[in-house]
Formats: C-alpha cells, structure tokens, sequence
C-alpha cells in the first residue's frame, strides 16, 4: 500500500508539474508576423464656424493583428512634412473626429495658421492596449488630401468633486491652453470639502464638459499619469500626501489626463512687506479663481506669487510683460518672471486666473 501511495503522489507531483508548463500565458509570436491596419481614404476636410461642432471627419482601418485576441489601441496621426501630431485613440477600427477638433490639430500640432489651406497625410498606429513590451505598428501613409482652418474661439471643461463637494451646478471652469489644441489645464486646491471626504489622503473629482452629470470624464474614461486609488464610481483621485495643489492637464485626443503637484500653500509677497510673510491666496472653487485678503499695495510696489512660503524647489510666477486679453485689466504671468509692478497705490484684493493658460493676475481695488 506504501508503495502504491508513493507511485500515486509522484504520478500526481509530475502531472501537476505538466499542468503548470501546459498552462503558462500564451505569448505573442514574432513581430515580423505582426499584420499592420490600412487606413482607407481620407477625403478633404474645410473647417468653418458653421460645422466645427456639429460634423465630423471618419477615419477607417482594417484591423491590426497581433497573432492572438488581444485588445488593440489605435492611434490616428496627422502628418505635414516631417512634423506629425496625435489627432485621436480608440480601441476600435474607425475614429469619428469633430472638425473643430481636427482643425486645432492641424493648427497646434502642425502649425498652420488659421485661414490656411494645406495638404497633409494621416496614418495610423496600432499597439497591444495596456502593454509597453510590444512596438507599434504602423499603416502606410494615406495619399495627401487638404485642409481647410479657420480661426477658432477657445473651449472649456468644469472640474467637480470632493473639493467643492460634488456641486457640479457650480462646478469651476478651465479652458483649453490654446483655441483648438483640445488640451485643457488648470491649477486647483483639490483639499476635500468637510461634507464628502470618502477616504483620508486622497481626494476624488471627475471631468464635465458642462455643469451638469449629462456625461462625465472618469477614470474609465481618461487614462491617468498616476495610480488612481481604486473606487466604485469611476472617480478619478489624487494622493494628497505631496500636496494639496495640483495642476492638471487634459487632453482629450489622447483621453489622457496628467497631474503636476505644486505644494500647500499660494502666496503673495513683495515690497509692501519687505519681502517677508506671504499673504496668502485661498480657491474659491464657485468663480474658479484664487483670491487674497484685501492688501494695501502701496504705488510702484513689486510683488511676486510663490508656493509654500519659499524660492527654493518651488513654482513662483512673475510678471510676462504681457496684458491680459482674456481677463479685462489683469496681466499674464509667467513661471519664474520678473516682479509685478503695481502702477497705483490702494488696497486690492489680489486674484489669480489659474484656470487659463497663461495664467493672469488681476488687482481688483477696493
């Protein structure tokens, strides 16, 4: 009986061990056996304010083959010369791109100015979704076929979440970074409201192209430069650890978003002080600006905004030489510039536009 134990538990150790090699993930084969999409015809495209939101350019493929059912991302790209710009992703085999879309990137990621007709090519990238061990691989170019630009008033997305308590009726404004680029950033405080935190440390929000939960931008929806903390509403969140603000950056031809973590606290220093204690700026997440306490700035002060109380490792934004066109009075600044001078002497309240890029400082007198 001993015996035939032994024989049992070593036939049942080997098939195991069969069973293991019989079962190992499969693995894609040779990528020289990688079929690569075709992007059919592309036809020419004019942009006007009439159809920039309301007709779209459709892009079609055949689909990619990988030699095993795995899931594909396609990026489509638009080519003029030897500058190329990322026009959309998806996983399926056609991509239905609006033209005031298109015409941002042809404008901004291919410099064209606006007005402008020109040919490009387009082609399409195809890659194993969720893998970085595979290459992409690329259709052939299409015949060149024209565009027509024109030129484009600036779009906006809204921000909600735990920082304004989930208020999307109010939720705070950003604008695109330039008319058509379909790249949208800003600068929040993203500290939860005391009414809704749901997890200590971190801080959950979501994108919405209107003030409304119509639709929504999430995690599922928006590929994140970061780990998000796992939830069940497909939240996007942020580890607060770093900082409490943060700039983020959408772009929604990549459905990517990016975070840039500033730090704790915007402050504003100057000559009125001496250079010494910042005064300090709070979010105000229902006009989706930045603001100080009233201030006395004495004429031909110079002042600068800076983060945690400190020059050094920090963002600090100074003056761009540049008057706002944007916001009536205020002026744009620049990371790192020079000293704001204030021309007249008062009391202000002080308020950053960080939801536009550049970013622009007005002095509301009080």
């Amino acid at each position: 009986m001993k015996l035939f134990k032994s024989i049992m538990t070593l036939a049942t150790a080997a098939l195991f061990a069969a069973c293991q090699t019989d079962i190992d993930t499969p693995q894609i084969g040779n990528s020289a056996d990688f079929v690569a999409p075709v992007l059919g015809a592309c036809g020419d495209v004019i942009v006007n304010a009439d159809n920039a939101d309301s007709e779209n350019v459709i892009f079609s493929w055949t689909a990619a083959d990988f030699g095993l059912p795995v899931q594909v991302l396609y990026q489509i790209y638009l080519v003029r010369g030897d500058v190329e710009a990322l026009a959309g992703a998806t996983n399926s085999t056609s991509i239905a791109i609006p033209k005031g879309d298109l015409n941002g990137v042809v404008i901004n990621g291919l410099g064209v100015s606006a007005n402008e007709t020109v040919e490009v090519t387009a082609y399409v990238s195809a890659t194993v979704a969720n893998s970085t061990k595979y290459e992409a691989i690329k259709s052939e170019q299409s015949a060149p076929f024209s565009v027509s630009t024109y030129a484009a008033p600036l779009k906006w997305l809204y921000l909600v979440g735990e920082f304004n308590n989930w208020k999307e009726t109010t939720a705070p404004i950003f604008w695109e970074t330039a008319a058509g680029t379909n790249i949208y950033e800003c600068m929040v405080d993203f500290t939860p409201t005391n009414e809704s935190p749901t997890k200590a440390g971190h801080s959950f929000f979501k994108i919405i192209p209107e003030q409304s939960w119509a639709s929504s931008y999430g995690k599922n929806e928006l590929s994140a430069g970061w780990a998000v903390e796992e939830n069940n509403d497909g939240n996007l969140s942020l580890p607060l650890a770093d900082g409490v603000i943060n700039q983020i950056s959408v772009n929604l031809a990549a459905m990517s978003i990016s975070k840039k973590t500033v730090g704790n606290k915007l402050g504003l220093m100057g000559s009125f002080n001496n250079w010494a204690a910042d005064v300090p700026f709070t979010y105000d997440a229902l006009t989706s600006t930045w603001k100080t306490e009233p201030v006395n700035l004495p004429a031909n002060a110079e002042i600068k905004l800076r983060i945690d109380g400190t020059w050094e490792g920090t963002l600090n934004w100074g003056d761009a030489g540049k008057a706002s066109t944007a916001v009536a009075g205020g002026m744009e600044l620049a990371e790192g510039g020079g000293n704001i001078v204030v021309a007249e002497g008062g009391t202000y309240v002080v308020v950053l536009h960080a939801n536009r890029t550049p970013y622009v400082l007005e002095l509301q007198k009080q």
